[in-house]
């Protein structure tokens, strides 16, 4: 049987403030509150791959059923030995992930729509592993961090601090891990209790991909728990460093994950693994495109990512899932493991609810971070009062005018400000530095760049931009470069080839200038000297500079 929901929540970075989705069960599941505890597992990672090789995921195989030693390194492989049957222990498994929560630490509702927030959507995954824990499993699938006031001022420190006490298994990279740089990624790991999985990564050298991992994640990791080793493969979407700041990934490529994951799937088969889960940082349309080669064969479930949908899908007994985003539910399937079958008995998306409780402990890992007196204060300033309320789309049209406003002067001949559709939207009311942060998250640089209007009219068609000279630059010849203020993922962005594909005619000598000033700080500033109301219309898509290119 075939059963499939997509409630899409749109392909753009996500979090708009769109209806709430609700359960999907496919069978009844059962779920009990109890205090947090720990539980016995061994576990060990993996970077290495082997020879591909298929075994049915509903076949008996070698499992270690008791105690275990391992080694294990954040870069290479590693070994475990056992002493124990070779028979895996029967039982029923219960597995839980989170995508694409991009630091909604905060609670947050809007009419329908719900966001459980840190203490509430983690403090239910303590109740569900804490009821069971040597038969339960708590798996990220990326873009953990970026995307808010509370995450982004520690680059994801909080979340990830969050993320021991919760239990976590496993983190899949996602695209939005790059946001900060590399280096914020290795901290992020140095602090974790649980291993980075991202198996397709390569370097990138003299122009081309390599052959040669990038090393520092892992492709797969390894658990024994309740008699059963269990393998988590985790693989980043092809090609999304187009979805990144390029010079935060100069040095690597993403490609196709289905080798790599097939492989290494494999290899855990073949080191006596008898439930083999894939954690994707990609919508679920891939790995079930890659259902041509066997995908059951591989793998026992597959969590996925990046599109914000939520999907509950089952495809020849493997269950497909996404969990929306920004902390709206928790994906979850269950699975029965006797005499060495694995069966998927249970696939649903669980709502996040305001009736859970919320985390003690949580909450002061939160407090640490965010109590601050300092830190309140700058969250809860004021710029104005919003009449009406913005879109993810006009907030983006206020960040362009923002720009373009604080560096007309210092740049008389500058013709238009450009920036992309941001994240959220803004209510009518009081706009705080935390609200307007979530709507426009995003750390980029300001670009003041000479480019062709040809590639300022094409990249028009897909971002939003805005004059306050419409007599000058209402109108741009294509043959002519102009001066334009602009985010540095858009200018600088390249394709999977790293080529600057958005502005073709952009080259490094014609940089007047980069500026460290994020567009939440530029729009903050620019409502502020508004001096009290700040008007909605005045920054629709018809007002008067916006828009002209496209």
């Amino acid at each position: 049987m075939k059963m499939k929901t997509k409630l899409s929540f749109g392909l753009i970075l996500g979090g708009l403030l769109l209806a709430s989705c609700g359960v999907v069960p496919v069978s009844t599941s059962s779920s009990s509150s109890a205090s947090p505890s720990s539980s016995s597992s061994q576990s060990t990672t993996s970077a290495s791959t082997t020879s591909s090789s298929k075994t049915t995921s509903s076949a008996t195989s070698s499992s270690t059923a008791s105690t275990s030693s391992s080694s294990s390194s954040s870069t290479g492989s590693s070994t475990s030995t056992s002493t124990s049957s070779d028979v895996p222990a029967d039982g029923v498994f219960n597995f839980y992930a989170i995508n694409d929560f991009h630091g909604s630490i905060l609670e947050n509702s809007s009419g329908t729509y719900y966001e459980g927030g840190l203490a509430k959507v983690g403090g239910k995954l303590k109740e569900f592993k804490a009821a069971d824990p040597d038969h339960t499993f708590i798996i990220s699938s990326g873009d953990m961090w970026q995307g808010s006031m509370e995450s982004n001022l520690n680059e994801g420190a909080l979340i990830t601090e969050a993320m021991n006490n919760i239990g976590f298994d496993s983190m899949t990279l996602g695209n939005h891990e790059f946001d900060y740089g590399q280096a914020s990624i290795f901290a992020n790991q140095a602090k974790a209790n649980f291993p980075f999985l991202a198996g397709n990564i390569r370097t990138w050298e003299n122009g081309q991909v390599t052959a040669t991992s990038w090393g520092k994640t892992n492709a797969s990791t390894t658990i024994l728990r309740g008699g059963v080793k269990v393998g988590i493969v985790g693989m980043i979407g092809q090609g999304q460093t187009t979805s990144i700041t390029s010079k935060n990934v100069q040095d690597v490529s993403f490609i196709d994950p289905l080798g790599p994951a097939e492989k290494e799937a494999t290899k855990l088969r073949n080191e006596g693994c008898t439930i083999v889960i894939l954690s994707i940082h990609d919508d679920v349309s891939t790995p079930e495109g890659w259902e041509y080669s066997g995908l059951k064969s591989y793998f026992d479930g597959a969590f996925c990512a990046h599109s914000h949908r939520q999907e509950v899908d089952n495809q020849n007994g493997v269950p497909f899932l996404q969990g929306a985003c920004n902390g709206e539910g928790i994906s979850h399937f269950t699975l029965s493991v006797a005499s060495g079958v694995v069966t998927c008995t249970n696939y649903e998306f669980i709502a996040a609810s305001a009736s859970w409780s919320e985390d003690s402990e949580l909450l002061a890992i939160e407090n640490k971070y965010i109590g601050t007196t300092a830190f309140k204060e700058k969250a809860n300033a004021s710029c104005g009062t919003l009449s009406g309320s913005l879109t993810y789309s006009t907030v983006a049209n206020a960040g362009c005018k923002a720009i373009y406003e604080n560096y007309k002067t210092q740049y008389p001949n500058l013709a238009c400000a450009m920036e992309n559709k941001q994240r959220a939207s803004v209510p009518n009311g009081s706009v705080t530095y935390s609200t307007l942060y979530k709507a426009t998250p995003f750390t980029n640089n300001i670009v003041i760049v000479k480019v062709l209007g040809e590639d300022i009219a094409n990249e028009a068609k897909y971002n939003k931009t805005y004059t306050g000279d419409t007599a000058t630059y209402g109108t741009l010849d294509s043959s002519t470069y102009y001066t334009i203020a602009i985010i540095d993922y858009l200018v600088y962005h390249q394709s999977i080839n790293k080529s600057y594909d958005y502005f073709p005619s952009f080259s490094t000598t014609n940089i007047l200038g980069e500026y460290k000033t994020y567009p939440v700080d530029l729009t903050f500033n620019y409502f502020s000297s508004l001096s009290g109301t700040i008007l909605a219309t005045s920054f629709s898509d018809n007002a008067t500079g916006f828009n002209l290119y496209a």
